[in-house]
């Protein structure tokens, strides 16, 4: 699953591989996988760019280039990019092929077909990508816990659904906040707006330490390299519904909240404690 760990790891490979080497076109094999431009256009936009930079934004990956323009590149839930020698064979689920000096090809690939391309000049894109609408990101260093406690105190949804919406926190995926908040002793359903400084402070603590864990470990997918990355992706609670809670030893227990799998352990994350509101109901 490409979550920020994934995304991370990705961008910082292309730092390393690509920046300062030029495109030399664009082979659309599934051209829904381009948002914009048209498809028949993205080929002649990237010919002779430079790639000047490499940076994430929430899970998007950000390339700019040396006219102006930046690619946009979203690997949504299983997708993958991939740098390989030009050889002419690709996997089935490719979806576009990037061009590189050098004899070398950037593979974006999706077994379910949903990752997405764009590219536009900077501003352009920030405004069709809606990128200022975006919150802050948990891993910049002005993340603070005072910063999160603002972000939460007006939010009366459950937390967990609170920590998805990237308007609040941005690139926070499903596992990696069902694993900050068993991390942090906080039930999912719990109100936003009703942790107390404290609790804010470990979810806050949580997060950045579950991040950064699958960021050292170079997250649970392949790297731009094909090698794959150490991280687990069942941890410690997400995807282990009826296993014992590595802490306590309880069944982690599962259920749908906003829509979304949700994973908790029901001793080590209490629904309600005393002085507090009643968590939210979760959904069927």
């Amino acid at each position: 699953m490409a979550e920020v760990p994934e995304v991370e790891t990705l961008v910082r490979d292309l730092q390393q591989a690509v920046v300062g080497r030029r495109l030399t076109g664009a082979e659309v094999l599934d051209p829904a996988a381009v948002r914009f431009p048209s498809h028949r256009e993205l080929s002649s936009l990237l010919e002779g760019r430079r790639v000047t930079a490499a940076r994430r934004r929430a899970k998007l990956m950000l390339l700019s280039l040396d006219d102006g323009q930046v690619l946009a590149l979203h690997l949504m839930l299983w997708g993958n990019l991939s740098l390989r020698p030009v050889s002419g064979t690709r996997p089935e689920a490719t979806l576009v092929v990037f061009g590189l000096e050098g004899g070398e090809e950037l593979i974006f690939s999706d077994t379910l077909g949903y990752a997405r391309a764009a590219l536009a000049p900077a501003d352009e894109l920030a405004e069709r990508l809606k990128l200022s609408e975006l919150g802050p990101e948990a891993l910049a260093d002005d993340f603070t816990p005072e910063l999160l406690a603002r972000q939460l105190r007006r939010r009366r949804g459950p937390l967990k659904t609170v920590l998805l919406n990237q308007r609040v926190l941005a690139g926070l995926g499903n596992r990696d906040a069902d694993e900050s908040l068993w991390s942090a002793g906080l039930h999912p359903r719990r109100s936003a707006s009703s942790l107390t400084p404290p609790e804010v402070g470990r979810l806050h603590e949580a997060i950045r330490e579950v991040l950064d864990e699958g960021i050292r470990l170079r997250g649970t997918q392949r790297d731009l390299f094909g090698i794959q990355g150490q991280a687990r992706h069942h941890r410690h609670v997400f995807g282990r519904t009826g296993e014992p809670c590595p802490r306590c030893g309880m069944p982690v227990h599962a259920s749908k909240l906003g829509g979304r799998n949700t994973h908790w352990c029901p001793h080590c994350q209490p629904e309600h404690l005393p002085g507090h509101a009643p968590p939210l109901p979760l959904g069927p």
